[in-house]
């Protein structure tokens, strides 16, 4: 799937962000699906609120997390991918 670097993602609101055992997990409840989620997904997700590019949400996470920007690139594409592929943001 081709990501449009200046879209900026949406969380689905039908998607519920809980803590079990003090990890942050994504829960669809009509797929009964569950999403693990490590602290950069964590970051990530937070920053899918429909008024962040994927462009600035990579120049965020690059301040945030010690990383090079082409594996940040990277990894942010791979959870993209997976989570539109879930229907988890739009």
């Amino acid at each position: 799937m081709r990501i449009d670097n200046a879209y900026c993602y949406r969380r689905n609101e039908q998607i519920m962000r809980k803590d079990l055992d003090d990890c942050p997990v994504l829960i669809d409840p009509y797929r009964m699906t569950l999403v693990k989620l490590n602290p950069a997904a964590e970051s990530i997700w937070q920053l899918f609120d429909g008024g962040h590019s994927v462009d600035e949400i990579i120049d965020i996470l690059k301040n945030e997390f010690e990383v090079d920007a082409k594996t940040l690139e990277k990894d942010l594409r791979r959870f993209l991918n997976d989570l539109i592929r879930r229907e988890m943001i739009r």
